[in-house]
């Protein structure tokens, strides 16, 4: 039986991507659809371009922690 919902289906992955202050406050969260962690990383580091308060991206998955990228 049908009840009308409707299921998302897609190749690509989810993430989470966290820009975290000096004093470890997410100041800006982001969900990001890619179907890489090479598209993931860039996004990342145009956030970290758009955030100037933001020390580092916190790139999440499935509840794991996948990756940080630090300012330089």
């Amino acid at each position: 039986m049908d009840d009308g919902a409707a299921t998302l289906e897609s190749s690509e992955d989810f993430y989470t991507l966290l820009c975290v202050r000096a004093d470890g406050v997410a100041s800006f969260v982001d969900v990001y659809a890619a179907d890489d962690l090479a598209m993931v990383r860039s996004h990342a580091a145009a956030l970290l371009r758009e955030h100037l308060s933001s020390r580092k991206v916190e790139v999440w998955r499935d509840g794991a922690l996948v990756e940080e990228l630090d300012r330089a």
